[in-house]
This record gives C-alpha cells, structure tokens and sequence, in this order.
C-alpha cells in the first residue's frame, strides 16, 4: 500500500514540473553596452581607437586615413576611401569614395556614393549616386544617379537620372526623371510619370494620369487636362481632322491633337487662283484651349501661317497671324460642326499686295516703307472628324 501511495504521487509531480519546465524561457543574451568615444582615428575598421567593437561606438568626430566605422556619430565622420554608420548618422559624412548611414540625419557628400539606408533628412550630393532607401526629406544632388526608394518630399537634381517611387517636390535632369507617383513638377529632357498631380515640362513627356500640364515636343498619356506640344496622344483627349472654309482661303485642314482642355494645330491652306487674285498656300501651327459643354464646345485658337502667293515651297515675305474662336456642336465622338469669328493680322514685307483677303472690306492697312499690316474681322465653318 505504501509503495503504491509512492508510486502515484513521484508519477503527479513529474506531470507538474514537465510543463513548468518547458515554459521557461531561455536566458537572454545582455545587451551590448554602448561607449561614448567623442573622438577617433583610424586606418581601417578594427585598426582605430574604436578597436574591433566600434559597431558598439558613438563619436562626435570620426576620421579614417581609408575607412571608418561606427555604431553612430552625431557631428563629423570623414575618410578618403568611405565612412561606415551602422545606425544613425546625426551630421556629416565626407568621403571620396562612399558613405552610409542607416539613418541620416544631416549630410552625406562623396564623389562616388552615398546610401541612406532608412529615414534621411536633409541632403546628398554625389558625382555618383545617391540613394535613399526610406523615408526622404530633402534633397539629392548627383551628376549620375538619384534614387529615392520611399516616399519622398523635397527635390532630385541630376545631370543623368533621377528615380522616386512617390515624389512631393520636383525632379530636375539634364536626362530622364522617373517617378511612380508625383505631386509637383517634371523639368527634364525626358519625363517619365505614374501619376501626376502637377506639370511635366521637357523635350518628351509620358504619364499615366496628368493632373495638370504637360509642356514638350512629344507628350504621351491616357489622362491629361492640358498638353501643349508638337505632338501630344492622350486617351482621353483630342485627336481630330478639321476641315473648313473661311473668307480667305476656301479650303482648310487641320490635324488636331492635346488633351482634354489644350491643344495644338497644324494647318493646310489653299485659295485657288483665277483672273482677279492670285493662289494663296498657307502653312501654319497654332495652340487653342477647348472648353467641352456637354454635346457643345468653345475652342479659342491663336495660330500663325506663312502665306505664299507662288509655289508651296518658294520663300515668303507673308505672315499671318489669326485669333479664332468657335462654338461647335459634337453629336458623336468623331464627328462635330462648328463656325465663329476670326481676329486676322496680316504683316507683309513684300512690295506684293495679297489681293481679296478682306472680303468683307471691314479691315484697315497700316502702310510703311519696309512693311505692310493690315487687319480685318473673318468668318469660320467646317468640320471635325
């Protein structure tokens, strides 16, 4: 009996202390002790005053004949070939070759590379690259390349290439800016944008949707409120064929192409000749602004032409200059009629008087030596495809 009343109870305590046992956690490592050295010199990593643990170390003043490193530095660290900051780097950074910091809280300047790896606030300046792999306020400055990885807020200048991933501020480049989300403005030869709340101003510019302008040679978007340029394909915009008469010249084609409320004009004029006035070509370019009402539109359009009174190609002495605004009712996506008013300013440096361009002789001519203007009120009507 007493050896049974042993048995059960050794068989009890086994069961409450094997759990005890394993919910007990293993001991803890103590924490590095972090040492305050203001000052230290050094050759490389490990051969300085910082001795082996300088990953443990916080300076004030860090310079390496060829490398530093250090747990943080609030103030200098400067070295020829790079500066290492394994945490937060509250000041400067100099080197010629690289320098990083896991924060950055100040300045980082190199000819080859600078990396913030989290947060920076403040600058980079680089003949390299500069890379900001957080949270970025402030601004980068390199002749190569510029990348913020996280949300940014301030600028990217570069003569090569500039990269954000979201972009509160402005990206300037002699080359090519990218940005995935902008709020603000584009100004380099070539803008590539996701969204764009702001403007792309260059010799290319592409976005996704434009809120705002687009100012270049060639612009490129599915949505965009204004884009002036030689030539502009936006999906939700204005790529038509005008075709219309006026006093002047009887028959006129335009290709038409811009965004949802800007646009640009390429015009063809022709004026057949008979035994009372001579053919007229016109060749001209122009930029208008389009007000969409409903099925209705506004356009007001400035446009400038070479008029020719010989062959298409011969040299001219005839500018024209016309303000035109019309109404047009669109029924149909690709098709619409419109008619208006005309503003025209004819400046002549000929001796040859174009003859019946003011038909309705309501104009006036202001006659010199050298020159010859003359204005006068016109109508428009046509139509657009």
């Amino acid at each position: 009996m007493k050896l049974q009343v042993w048995v059960c109870a050794g068989v009890m305590a086994g069961m409450v202390s094997f759990p005890a046992g394993a919910e007990q956690p293993a001991p803890e490592e103590p924490p590095a002790q972090v040492v305050h050295k203001p000052f230290s010199v050094s050759l490389l990593p490990g051969i300085s005053t910082n001795g082996f643990s300088s990953g443990n170390v916080v300076n004030n003043i860090s310079v390496g004949m060829l490398a530093t490193h250090a747990g943080r530095v609030d103030g200098l660290a400067m070295a020829m070939v790079g500066n290492w900051v394994d945490r937060e780097m509250r000041g400067m950074e100099l080197a010629v070759g690289a320098n990083y910091a896991g924060q950055v809280q100040g300045t980082q300047m190199a000819v080859g590379l600078n990396v913030a790896g989290g947060a920076m606030r403040g600058w980079q300046s680089a003949a390299g690259v500069n890379v900001a792999a957080g949270e970025m306020v402030g601004a980068q400055f390199a002749a190569g390349l510029n990348v913020a990885s996280g949300k940014a807020w301030g600028l990217q200048a570069a003569s090569g290439l500039n990269i954000a991933q979201e972009l509160v501020g402005v990206q300037m480049s002699a080359g090519l800016s990218i940005a995935g989300n902008l709020q603000g403005a584009q100004l380099s030869v070539v803008n590539i944008g996701g969204d764009v709340s702001g403007a792309q101003v260059g010799i290319v510019n592409v976005g996704r949707r434009v809120k705002g302008l687009q100012l270049g040679l060639i612009n490129v978007a599915s949505e965009a409120d204004s884009s002036i340029g030689l030539l502009s394909f936006v999906g939700n915009g204005q790529q038509h064929v005008q075709v219309w008469g006026s006093e002047m010249l009887m028959t006129n084609v335009a290709l038409k192409l811009g965004g949802r409320t800007m646009h640009t004009l390429f015009t063809v004029g022709l004026r057949p000749g008979s035994e009372s006035r001579q053919r007229l070509w016109a060749t001209g370019l122009g930029v208008g602004g389009h007000i969409p009402v409903g099925p209705f539109f506004v356009d007001v359009d400035v446009l400038a032409s070479s008029l020719h009174t010989g062959g298409f190609i011969e040299p001219t002495g005839h500018l024209l200059g016309q303000l035109r605004v019309v109404a047009g009712w669109q029924p149909v996506k690709h098709f619409a009629i419109f008619g208006g008013l005309t503003a025209n300013t004819l400046v002549s440096f000929e001796d040859e008087e174009v003859q019946g361009v003011d038909r309705f002789k309501l104009g006036r001519v202001y006659d010199t030596d050298r020159v010859r203007v003359q204005t006068w009120p016109g109508l428009v009507a046509g139509l657009q495809i």
